[in-house]
């Protein structure tokens, strides 16, 4: 009676134990410290730039009137059109609240879900310890912060290139999760084509399998793919095939164009890009960091980051040569970076978020395999740092919250009259260096009667553009401006400046 007393009580104590076993918290500190980056301040940081002026003008046409649309936002050089997921997708979230800060606190916390995602999947591909270092890397990561905080086409790459990954692991058991890839695949149609560099791989995967898979999964796999690209095929059908012609243009730009250049700027980019995951420097801002309009003061790259990066890359690839649940992982990450490394035009850091998400996986297991002391002490002083990094910001100044401070200064000196909006910019480009300013007045004043955004986006909105002079003019500009006609009134929040003046 008492040994049975004495086992009872040993069970509860260790129930105890196990139950305040730090490891078993650290889930829940990594997830808090990320849901505090990514929603600390969130209207103050928040961007919203002619890029995500371009997606909430398409939605704001569905809010107005739900109608049928075949494409998005165009992707550059390249002359492709999106699909129109995104686009309905901000519509939903504007039919809550037009105010942009909705798009703010959508992209955050997806930012939180792909981080969940990210664990779920080395956990169940992998391993319990490159899990929590995995998540532990991608949570601390300010740079990777940035484009969290961000809502535009490009917000779930990472979050795809996780799911793609985790696809093409459970293949090995299952070839019916070919059906979930090509889903995928077409979904990346809505996002972004850097998403494209999987297509090697999967078919890489597909021929390994081709025995092992069913017509009916070939099938299923087909249909997915045609559900989810049928307004694109509707809108080919109907204009020439434009977007089934892109490999044909992209082809001509690559021949025509002089590599050597791109080449080597993608690589110095790609060694900046391999710093800056692990440290943005104190009192930066995300203007600069992410190269917004005429903003690119960036963090300077820290060569031995770089090389550490790269150590952890050669040391996976290393491993893909010894261990086959290796090898989907780097080939993926190979692909994405030929794609970049070789795009015949202007590369930008954001075309490698897929790589990023793959790379947070590679960092994980790198972490997990160090002196557990060690490992550790080095996690816990990247989180700290980037903590640091992200409080001293100097964001506030360009972000949402300041903006709409600015228009709600103005409105009252323009009062109900109408007005054409005129943005005036560094590089002398009439809007693309200033958007956004034209859906913040409209969310928190009026819209405009017209403005410089019209040669851009008006083919989107024409019935808003009038065709009677405006009585007034305002001007917006991120630095002091000279004005010829009399200012009536003037405004300045953070870094911009308003003017009010009649439109002689």
């Amino acid at each position: 009676m008492n040994s049975q007393f004495s086992n009872s009580k040993k069970k509860r104590r260790n129930r105890i134990s196990n139950f305040l076993n730090i490891s078993n918290f650290i889930p829940l500190i990594i997830f808090a410290i990320a849901i505090f980056s990514r929603f600390w301040k969130l209207a103050q940081f928040f961007t919203f730039n002619f890029d995500e002026e371009y997606q909430a003008s398409l939605a704001w046409e569905q809010v107005k009137h739900l109608h049928k649309i075949w494409i998005g936002v165009s992707a550059s050089t390249v002359n492709y059109y999106l699909g129109p997921g995104i686009t309905y997708l901000n519509a939903l979230l504007f039919r809550i609240d037009k105010d942009p800060v909705i798009l703010g606190i959508f992209g955050s916390a997806f930012g939180i879900v792909t981080l969940i995602s990210l664990y779920y999947v080395v956990l169940r591909v992998y391993n319990r310890q490159a899990a929590l270092f995995a998540a532990a890397f991608y949570t601390g990561s300010l740079f990777l912060n940035f484009f969290d905080r961000r809502f535009w086409n490009d917000t779930p790459i990472i979050f795809i290139s996780l799911w793609l990954f985790y696809g093409l692991m459970q293949m090995k058991k299952d070839t019916r999760w070919l059906i979930f890839i090509i889903f995928l695949m077409g979904v990346a149609l809505h996002v972004h084509l850097s998403l494209l560099a999987f297509w090697p791989v999967v078919i890489l995967t597909m021929i390994i399998n081709w025995k092992k898979i069913s017509f009916k999964t070939y099938l299923l796999s087909l249909l997915s793919f045609l559900f989810i690209t049928f307004p694109l095929l509707v809108f080919d059908f109907v204009h020439n095939f434009d977007n089934l012609l892109m490999p044909v243009r992209y082809a001509k730009i690559f021949f025509s164009s002089r590599h050597e250049g791109n080449f080597l700027s993608g690589w110095s980019q790609f060694l900046n890009s391999l710093s800056r995951l692990w440290f943005i420097r104190p009192y930066s801002n995300i203007q600069d960091e992410i190269q917004l309009g005429v903003h690119g003061n960036i963090t300077p790259t820290i060569i031995w980051l770089s090389l550490f990066s790269l150590l952890i890359l050669v040391w996976t690839i290393y491993q893909s040569i010894r261990r086959q649940e290796f090898r989907i992982l780097v080939l993926s990450m190979i692909s994405f970076l030929v794609v970049y490394l070789f795009y015949p035009g202007g590369v930008v850091a954001y075309f490698l978020l897929g790589f990023f998400g793959l790379f947070s996986i590679a960092t994980g297991l790198f972490f997990s395999r160090l002196p557990k002391l060690l490992a550790i002490s080095i996690m816990v002083i990247f989180i700290a740092v980037n903590l640091y990094s992200l409080i001293t910001l100097q964001q506030e100044q360009f972000g949402l919250a300041t903006r709409k401070k600015l228009v709600q200064d103005i409105m009252p000196a323009v009062g109900n009259k109408s007005f054409y909006l005129e943005t005036v910019t560094l590089d002398k480009r009439p809007y693309h260096s200033a958007g956004g300013w034209r859906y913040i007045f409209k969310a928190y004043g009026r819209t405009p009667a017209a403005s410089n955004a019209d040669q851009f986006f008006g083919w989107i909105f024409p019935e808003e553009i009038s065709k009677k002079k405006p009585e007034m003019r305002v001007i917006v500009s991120e630095y002091p401006t000279t004005v010829k006609q009399p200012v009536i009134v003037q405004f300045r929040e953070g870094v911009y400046y308003g003017y009010v003046v009649k439109n002689n």
